[in-house]
């Protein structure tokens, strides 16, 4: 069918509605192909595109009401059922009348019936149990009770300390009753220990009335099971009783019902995660902590933090340009030769520097200046002291890395290479290259990352962060370093054991220029902070040292 509009003649798409006569509007562009005018609207409202059939209803083209779907016919519950003792279960008759289980014929099939109520207390459903341990459902189960909760409803609304067990099954929720005395509550899920949070959720409002003592299957199932459904339950009136058989029935058939009893009695209520008694912790007080591997290379700086230490995340912080690299060359150098493994993550510098920085150290040289100011043999011997032994690990990579890939590399140093120490220089340059998140949160996830790593695999890690630049004076004339002002994230300052300033005037006087101010920003071990160690740069041996003054208080 077509449309004879105002000017041209159009197909008619979409429901009767469109049949009817309508004029032609304008073109428009079409919000499905976005071509500017393919789209032909007509007076109705109805709108049809000629390059993608794109189409739009009339606006009073009326919705159709949707059919409201048949309800289910209507299943006839058994009406009689025999409430007989089950021997073999060891169920005697008063707790199979208390309950209402017993047996029935259902399709000329001898069956066992347990009977479920919905909501209002009416009967609408029936648990059959076959001969062969197949079950099967009949009625509605949509809006279904625990079995059993229509027994104890004398409590409804008030909390007591009267506990309530729930088991996987009716003849488990009976055999728990039955050792009581049939005097305290128990109910049944329906569906096993698969419906357990689903059905424990829905009948919330009553089980808080309730202690609440889980009673499940001791296999996998029932024991994750329980570990989920007790997530659901008010923390503190939860427990989990731990069975030594398969089931409650299963004991009670064995003849233990008084002990069945007792470890329900006895259950104790579990802890949110994380939670802890210190009465079962003393192993956890006395195991070794972190312990002092060596000392620090400044006195200052080593009596304020008691040495250094493996399972520590230190980091060190200043402006740029300060000295934060010299520093860490320094403190590798001086673990090489206290004969800890060593890896370094120099993300902003050559594996040469790196190696010329560390060497030139041992020479007493700025090495990266003048590779000739010291004699190859001399180079050499101090190279093969040093590295000969496999003690340094070196990461060949320059930029942004993935976090990810970071923490791997840093897990395989501590796990297979058996590093004591790693260094990462600089924090900022990993998260740079993460495009999807700021980099306040980026720093977030990665100093998280790390400081899961240190506690996973108990190396020492040094960081090495930035500053965000103060108002007034500037870290490169000089102006004092704090933890506020650590460049990005507070998770740097709140995750590190310790977090250790460099302060250096770059535009003072020749002698302001070459002294370093090392400040303790933070100590966790110990909590003393303050300025240590000033160090001065020696231009002629390329290293950071503690000059005379220091040691005679002039």
């Amino acid at each position: 069918m077509v449309f004879r509009g105002a000017r041209d003649t159009y197909p008619l798409r979409g429901s009767p509605m469109l049949r009817e006569k309508s004029k032609f509007v304008r073109h428009e562009a079409c919000p499905e192909c976005n071509s500017k005018d393919n789209l032909a609207r007509f007076s109705d409202g109805h709108a049809y595109c000629f390059g993608c059939n794109y189409t739009e209803q009339p606006e009073r083209e009326p919705k159709l009401k949707p059919i409201p779907p048949m309800p289910p016919p209507p299943v006839n519950l058994l009406s009689f059922v025999d409430c007989v003792p089950l021997t073999k279960r060891g169920l005697d008759k008063e707790t199979t009348e208390l309950f209402g289980y017993g047996v029935g014929s259902y399709n000329g099939s001898t069956v066992q019936v347990a009977t479920y109520r919905n909501q209002r207390g009416k009967d609408v459903a029936q648990h059959l149990r076959y001969p062969d341990k197949k079950f099967r459902w009949i009625g509605d189960t949509s809006n279904i009770q625990l079995w059993g909760q229509h027994l104890w409803r004398q409590n409804h609304g008030k909390e007591t300390d009267i506990f309530c067990v729930i088991t996987e099954g009716e003849v488990d929720a009976m055999s728990v009753s039955q050792v009581q005395g049939n005097r305290f509550p128990v109910v049944s899920l329906p569906n096993g220990a698969q419906s357990a949070s689903k059905y424990i959720a829905a009948n919330l409002e009553w089980l808080r009335q309730f202690r609440i003592v889980l009673c499940f299957d001791s296999d996998d199932p029932g024991t994750k099971a329980a570990e989920e459904a007790v997530k659901v339950l008010p923390y503190g009136r939860a427990a989990i009783c731990r069975l030594p058989r398969k089931d409650a029935n299963e004991m009670l058939q064995a003849g233990e019902g008084a002990q069945l009893k007792d470890l329900l009695w006895k259950a104790t209520p579990v802890r949110p995660d994380g939670i802890l008694n210190a009465a079962d912790l003393y192993q956890e007080m006395v195991k070794p902590g972190a312990t002092k591997v060596c000392d620090l290379p400044w006195p200052q700086l080593n009596s304020c933090l008691r040495g250094f230490r493996k399972g520590e995340m230190v980091t060190v912080t200043a402006g740029s340009g300060t000295g934060k690299s010299s520093v860490c060359r320094e403190l590798a150098h001086h673990f090489l030769r206290c004969g800890l493994k060593v890896g370094m993550l120099s993300l902003e510098e050559s594996l040469q520097r790196t190696m010329q920085g560390i060497v030139g150290i041992e020479v007493n040289k700025p090495l990266h200046l003048d590779p000739d100011m010291v004699p190859a043999d001399e180079v050499k011997t101090a190279f093969h002291s040093l590295f000969g032994g496999g003690r340094l690990f070196l990461y060949d990579h320059f930029g942004s890395m993935d976090p990810d890939r970071m923490v791997e590399q840093i897990k395989y140093l501590a796990d297979v290479e058996g590093v004591d120490v790693v260094f990462l220089d600089h924090l900022t340059i990993v998260v740079s290259g993460i495009a999807d998140l700021d980099e306040r949160r980026a720093l977030d996830v990665v100093c998280t990352k790390l400081r899961q790593v240190v506690e996973q695999t108990g190396i020492g890690l040094v960081l090495v962060s930035h500053l965000k630049r103060p108002e007034g004076r500037g870290h490169e004339e000089g102006a004092q370093t704090s933890l506020s002002q650590l460049r990005g994230s507070h998770a740097i300052a709140q995750l590190s054991d310790c977090v250790v300033g460099c302060e250096r005037n770059q535009q003072g006087d020749p002698a302001e220029r070459s002294e370093l101010q090392l400040r303790v920003l933070k100590n966790r071990f110990c909590g003393t902070t303050g300025p240590v160690d000033k160090l001065l740069y020696d231009h002629e041996s390329g290293r950071l040292t503690i000059p005379m003054s220091h040691f005679f208080g002039t």
